[in-house]
């Protein structure tokens, strides 16, 4: 499998994450996450996606906040300020595997090692 390194802003990052725990949690689908933002159904995927350059904006934040029925903007952020500003994250992309333990046609990607800038 081929091997990628993207540069990221760790605010970025844990941004990302935490959004996508919160979904995943809500059992949420990126498309749906993407449609009740009112954004195009594909948004949420292209942000979680290591190799897109889309992130999330303030206004981002509010418009998943809604959709997730958060009481605040605080649970999308992170409890402490990064000591990181830039960090770089290795990556590979592999087969997902389907129910059956086969392997899917369709790729994630599966982190390899972070470090700080």
């Amino acid at each position: 499998m081929n091997k990628f390194s993207v540069k990221i802003s760790k605010l970025d990052y844990d941004i990302i994450i935490r959004v996508r725990k919160l979904r995943e949690k809500n059992g949420i689908s990126q498309r749906e996450l993407s449609q009740l933002m009112k954004l195009s159904k594909s948004f949420v995927g292209k942000v979680e996606a290591l190799g897109q350059p889309d992130k999330y904006s303030i206004r981002h934040l509010a418009l998943i906040a809604k959709a997730l029925k958060l009481k605040s903007l605080y649970e999308l952020l992170p409890k402490f300020i990064p000591k990181e500003d830039i960090i770089e994250i290795k990556y590979q992309k592999v087969p997902k595997k389907n129910k059956d333990g086969s392997e899917s046609k369709q790729l994630e990607e599966r982190i390899l090692e972070i470090h700080s800038i």
